[in-house]
């Protein structure tokens, strides 16, 4: 996703969005000897964030900034493992990676979401069904400004159909204003690709948007762990003037 902000109020305009097949969009690399992490996009952009770029970290996040002149890259990393009380993950996690630059009046905002792990064995399940517990995340910018999402997701599986649903009910919160502001639900249906374990699929948006717009869009993800126990995907839906990216990623209940 992309924005142009105003430094003044925090409107934006020219935002679009956009999505990219599964392992195709941002690659995150991982240097065990220094402990540095290198994101790569789908332009061939790269930066790396060491151990010293750490700005903050919790059980659930760890936080990353590199600033060089007018740009500013930060990285947000879900931490996987069983101490994080959000959700304890195994074979999958996600990150966003945004970047900023200072024009003076405006800032160019750039936010990539992405999910990352252990990809599901080759001989997936081809019989049955699976039910995911799930947690979402998101920006959305719209003219009135720029929001962090957060709300209730849900996935299902059918591994015979070769298919999947799943529903996004999101909330935003300007993050200039602190405002509230209804995003809504979609509702996704896709497919399991033959081989490989990965998926993708369109959304349907179920009733009005807070900013009254009409947003169209997609998913794409994959399972991870041996057996597909873990599931991961990002979405990007957008509107004449206003889009919105985030991931949403789970384990089988």
């Amino acid at each position: 996703m992309t924005a142009t902000v105003s430094k003044l109020d925090g409107s934006t305009s020219a935002a679009s969005g956009s999505g990219t097949d599964f392992g195709g969009g941002v690659s995150l690399a991982y240097n065990a000897a220094t402990g540095a992490y290198t994101v790569r996009d789908a332009n061939g952009l790269t930066q790396s964030f060491a151990p010293s770029d750490i700005t903050g970290s919790n059980a659930a996040i760890t936080a990353y900034n590199k600033t060089s002149g007018s740009v500013s890259d930060d990285l947000v990393l879900f931490n996987p493992g069983a101490s994080n009380s959000r959700m304890a993950l195994s074979y999958v996690s996600y990150g966003a990676w945004q970047r900023v630059t200072d024009n003076g009046a405006t800032l160019d905002v750039t936010e990539q979401f992405f999910v990352y792990g252990i990809r599901q064995a080759a001989n997936q399940p081809s019989t049955g069904s699976g039910s995911y517990t799930t947690i979402v995340d998101g920006l959305w910018a719209n003219p009135n400004g720029v929001y962090s999402l957060a709300g209730t997701s849900s996935f299902t599986a059918d591994f015979g159909a070769k298919t999947v649903a799943t529903t996004i009910d999101l909330a935003g919160t300007n993050v200039v204003t602190n405002a509230p502001l209804a995003f809504g639900r979609f509702d996704g249906t896709g497919t399991i690709a033959a081989l490989g374990g990965g998926f993708s699929g369109t959304f349907a948006q179920v009733g009005a948007a807070g900013d009254g717009n009409v947003y169209t869009g997609g998913f794409k993800g994959a399972f991870f762990g041996p057996a597909g126990q873990e599931v991961g995907y990002t979405f990007s839906l957008t509107a004449p003037g206003a889009a919105a990216t985030g991931a949403v990623v789970g384990k089988a209940q």
